[in-house]
């Protein structure tokens, strides 16, 4: 098997593996202070694994530099009361992806910030040589 073609097998691996782990942390009955923490640097993993699958060559800083940018942005649309965003995140893809109405959080941030660099440890070996 090619090298690229064995690093994207590890990263589709990887984002099976962590997404159930981030939706059982997110939905389990635990506090809502570790769900939250959980979901969000777990969410981050997933986001920059899934872009090295598909830009497999490309540096994985970069990649987990513009997760962190895409996700901070999201945040911050939680300020906003755009009648389609209230529309999309009533429903249960729309909040896992897009957040919780109402649900602006700033310390988002660091968590955000926690999981780029965890998904960053995890991704950068899985990258393929340019």
């Amino acid at each position: 098997m090619p090298e690229a073609a064995r690093k994207r097998l590890a990263l589709a691996l990887l984002i099976v593996a962590v997404v159930p782990v981030g939706l059982a942390a997110r939905f389990h009955g635990g506090p809502v202070w570790l769900r939250n923490s959980a979901g969000a640097v777990l969410y981050e993993v997933v986001w920059i694994a899934a872009a090295q699958l598909v830009w497999i060559s490309a540096r994985t800083h970069r990649l987990a530099l513009a997760v962190l940018a895409a996700t901070c942005a999201i945040e911050l649309l939680q300020l906003s009361e755009l009648p389609w965003l209230w529309a999309a995140r009533s429903t249960t893809p729309g909040r896992l992806l897009l957040g919780a109405n109402g649900g602006f959080d700033p310390a988002d941030f660091a968590l955000y910030a926690v999981g780029c660099a965890l998904g960053l440890a995890l991704c950068r070996p899985l990258r393929a040589a340019a």
